[in-house]
């Protein structure tokens, strides 16, 4: 039998690794017991009524610096009273905090990166810092890679690589060919995103004559991005061709609605969202970078496209356009790799057998 663990976030956004951390603490409820540590009033804290229905306590921790005497009481305190043996840690900044709040307490100190890092950490200080922890996963091997590269450990064995998983309907409702290619792109609106590349891919098709309509899911993170965005929309002759929902849960709605995914993101990691996007059988283009080659690596159907070049996204734009039906024949193909690769009964286990 697992011991009790606690999946910490303490990032205060709505993104990947905050969703992430509740995807974990769902899995692994369902075989021991979870409960999850966040910031207060922070993203995380809302989702309040999902964690109860997993019975998933959530504990809140108020903090204005990452490294403080008050952070780190609260969590040990945290730590003694629920008598937690097991930390999965999604974040990096609070490291410091973590380190003393855990100091001596003998518990399973896990660490999980879904994002790359650039500054070398094998100094003498954050030898120390990372010294408490027993595993490091990425969740790929590029940031496996990146993890063995960056970050002190003791031995190889040490850093893991976990997919992430997606629940996956078992039949897929590939829109049907009308004429007009619905676009879309998920992220949050920031500078790195790739939602004004999109934009300017898209231009290709409006020269061309082809009918499409581009849509936007996800919240304004960078207000001043969103407005140089604005700003483009402004002078452009396609601009009622393009739409930002915002936030929301209901991805699979546009998923359906959708024939191709265009998502010129930079550095991501394993993205859930390019993994949501394959197994709704989208025909999926993606800046080749770190994580993305992996897709192709895993027999995925997908349009590796170079880094900064809207020039190539076009011009592949342009060749799906021409080649429609064939694409959406070999995109659909996607979804039964996405049930066997990213299936969430394989994350789970290999997140328990790292657990005492």
């Amino acid at each position: 039998m697992k011991q009790k663990t606690a999946v910490i976030c303490l990032s205060p956004i709505n993104g990947g690794m905050e969703l992430a951390s509740i995807k974990i603490a769902q899995l692994i409820s369902e075989n021991i017991q979870v409960e999850i540590i966040v910031k207060k009033n922070s993203f995380l804290e809302t989702k309040l009524e999902i964690l109860d229905k997993c019975n998933i306590k959530l504990h809140s921790v108020s903090f204005s610096t990452h490294f403080s005497l008050s952070l780190i009481k609260q969590l040990r305190a945290i730590f003694i009273k629920s008598k937690i043996k097991n930390i999965i840690f999604l974040g990096a900044s609070e490291m410091k905090s973590l380190y003393f709040a855990t100091l001596g307490l003998n518990i399973n100190f896990i660490v999980r990166q879904g994002t790359t890092k650039s500054t070398h950490k094998k100094d003498i200080i954050h030898k120390l810092l990372y010294s408490n922890v027993n595993y490091f996963v990425g969740n790929s091997d590029f940031i496996k890679k990146n993890i063995l590269k960056i970050l002190p450990f003791k031995n190889i064995d040490q850093v893991k690589r976990i997919y992430a998983s997606v629940k996956l309907n078992q039949e897929i409702k590939q829109k049907e060919i009308n004429g007009k290619l619905d676009i879309l792109h998920i992220g949050r609106i920031t500078t790195g995103k790739g939602q004004l590349e999109c934009i300017q891919a898209c231009e290709v098709l409006y020269n061309k004559k082809i009918d499409f309509y581009l849509r936007f899911l996800g919240s304004i993170h960078d207000q001043k991005y969103f407005l140089k965005i604005q700003s483009y929309l402004q002078n452009s002759p396609f601009k009622d061709k393009v739409e930002f929902i915002g936030f929301t849960n209901n991805i699979q709605t546009y998923l359906n609605q959708s024939d191709i995914f265009l998502f010129p993101t930079y550095g991501e990691g394993m993205s859930n969202a390019i993994i949501e996007a394959l197994s709704a059988g989208l025909i999926s283009i993606v800046y080749n970078n770190t994580s993305t080659p992996e897709f192709k690596d895993l027999g995925f159907h997908i349009h590796l496209t170079k880094e900064n070049n809207v020039e190539n996204l076009q011009q592949i734009l342009l060749n799906i356009a021409h080649n429609f039906q064939e694409e959406k024949q070999k995109a659909k193909g996607n979804h039964k790799k996405a049930l066997r690769i990213f299936a969430p009964s394989r994350e789970k286990e290999e997140y328990l057998n790292l657990l005492i």
